[in-house]
């Protein structure tokens, strides 16, 4: 059961954090490149030290963004309920063109400053799947399938309070998701699926 949930974890956490390293690259190139390009066509291209230097500010600015969502437990999120959306109606008709042309500026805008904030946001999950990995032992396995097995003989929700001398092994279970976890009116409930 727990060897089950530690391998699960470790495959969540290696594809987090390649997903997270590629979206790392992905936004230092962005501002490494277009900067450089934009600057280059006015006629006054910046040297590579430069370029460099903005690709890493720019990489830095996501990553402190990114953990400023991740603490607020924010994450990535849809288009709709970005800043980025807007909506003026469709009441008449210039409502309607101005609200379509100017969504074709903010859509690839929300796709960008997703885009930035998929790195950071990855590799704080990964870090977070590795440290909920259990300890593994033949004793706190053991402790796990009697617990899970007493939840099931209950048939029912019931309190925390029930199980004083397995609350550890409780709460075990429901980071395993084998059990159903709710503190609705601020008592702890549980029960098996």
């Amino acid at each position: 059961m727990i060897r089950r949930y530690n391998r699960n974890q470790l495959i969540k956490a290696i594809l987090a954090l390649g997903g997270g390293i590629l979206y790392c690259f992905i936004t230092y190139l962005f501002f490494r490149y277009i900067p450089a390009y934009i600057a280059s066509n006015f006629g006054s291209p910046l040297s590579p030290t430069v370029a460099i230097a903005i690709g890493i500010l720019g990489l830095a600015v996501a990553g402190i963004s990114g953990y400023r969502n991740w603490k607020n437990r924010g994450g990535l999120q849809s288009y709709h309920e970005s800043a980025f959306y807007h909506d003026l109606g469709e009441s008449n008709g210039s409502a309607f063109m101005l609200d379509y042309y100017a969504h074709r500026v903010t859509a690839p805008a929300h796709v960008l400053s997703q885009i930035f904030l998929a790195g950071p946001l990855l590799l704080l999950k990964a870090g977070t799947l590795f440290s909920s990995m259990l300890p593994f032992s033949t004793d706190l396995e053991d402790r796990l399938a009697a617990a899970l097995k007493a939840l099931k003989a209950a048939k029912k929700w019931q309190s925390l309070d029930e199980y004083p001398d397995r609350q550890t092994e409780i709460l075990f279970l429901a980071q395993m998701d084998l059990i159903d976890f709710s503190a609705h009116k601020g008592q702890p409930r549980i029960k098996t699926r």
